[in-house]
């Protein structure tokens, strides 16, 4: 996926993005100057920031 595909998934702005490249939030790869993001690594992301309701 690349950096557009992301921020629409996750409904954040490419600057949030690049944060959270360089604070290691999700992994990434750089090919050409642009960067490319693993489905995986985003679906991990996303599992591991949801909260359910009622579970500590």
């Amino acid at each position: 996926m690349d950096s557009q595909e992301v921020c629409q998934l996750l409904n954040i702005t490419k600057r949030t993005l690049q944060s959270y490249r360089d604070k290691g939030v999700i992994a990434f790869s750089s090919v050409g100057g642009k960067f490319y993001y693993r489905p995986k690594d985003i679906d991990e992301y996303l599992r591991t920031r949801t909260k359910r309701k009622g579970v500590k």
